[in-house]
């Protein structure tokens, strides 16, 4: 039957039926979707790690540095999986025009635009980030304006959600109350699905603020966020490839 753990490592995915397996890691591994968000867990988790030996113990043997060197390394490569993604965006636009409700219709819409304005900022920024340009070329405040994109993008995407959350749970509503409240299971995924997607955008919006440094914003909840963030897009994207 070939080495044991071709059968299964133990363990399903979270919200799914998919045994892990070596067949279901290869798929992972495979995808550069999942590998970049892998990145951003190990990404923010660095920053976790150096935040609190820094805050906590004064950083005495420089494993503070050590760790935001590395959040940075890996932020450094994630953008190599990140250029031009706004291409795919164009897909969700027959989406859009599909929605029968004309509100939602037209905040799809926009959800796109703010999609694809927010990934070119960032590609912009990421040209002198990885090489591509010499240092000094852009403007020093791109990447600051880039980071306001991604705010506005994280309002839009949370109104989206909201209003998928929303009808996602309506659903599961109903169908509780026609089959003496038992809810389908894939009716409960779907609605627990929508609203992680809804806790990733807050974190989004949370991590904004520190980026667009306003006064308010908190760098352990930046760090926390982000790293909420990276687990439930790791999880989305992985459900995706093994599907």
């Amino acid at each position: 039957r070939g080495f044991p753990v071709a059968d299964g490592l133990g363990g399903e995915i979270p919200v799914d039926d998919t045994e892990v397996n070596l067949k279901v890691i290869t798929k992972l591994i495979c995808s550069a979707q999942t590998r970049e968000k892998f990145l951003k867990i190990l990404q923010y988790t660095a920053k976790l790690l150096s935040y609190g030996l820094v805050k906590a113990l004064g950083d005495p043997a420089s494993y503070g540095k050590h760790f935001e060197a590395l959040a940075k390394n890996l932020s450094t490569a994630r953008r190599f999986f990140k250029l031009c993604r706004w291409f795919k965006h164009f897909e969700d636009i027959a989406d859009a025009k599909a929605e029968k409700a004309p509100l939602f219709s037209g905040l799809l819409c926009l959800d796109v635009a703010a999609n694809v304005v927010a990934d070119v900022s960032e590609d912009i920024t990421s040209l002198e980030k990885v090489g591509f340009l010499k240092k000094g070329v852009l403007p020093k405040r791109t990447e600051y304006y880039s980071n306001w994109c991604q705010l506005a993008l994280a309002v839009v995407e949370i109104a989206v959600s909201h209003i998928k959350a929303s009808r996602a749970q309506a659903k599961a509503k109903a169908a509780a109350s026609s089959n003496a409240g038992v809810v389908p299971v894939d009716v409960r995924r779907k609605k627990t699905l929508a609203e992680l997607e809804l806790s990733k955008y807050y974190a989004d919006l949370v991590k904004a603020f520190w980026d667009c440094e306003l006064s308010f914003a908190s760098e352990l909840a930046f760090i926390l966020s982000g790293l909420w963030a990276a687990a439930v897009s790791t999880h989305k994207y992985a459900l995706k490839v093994v599907k």
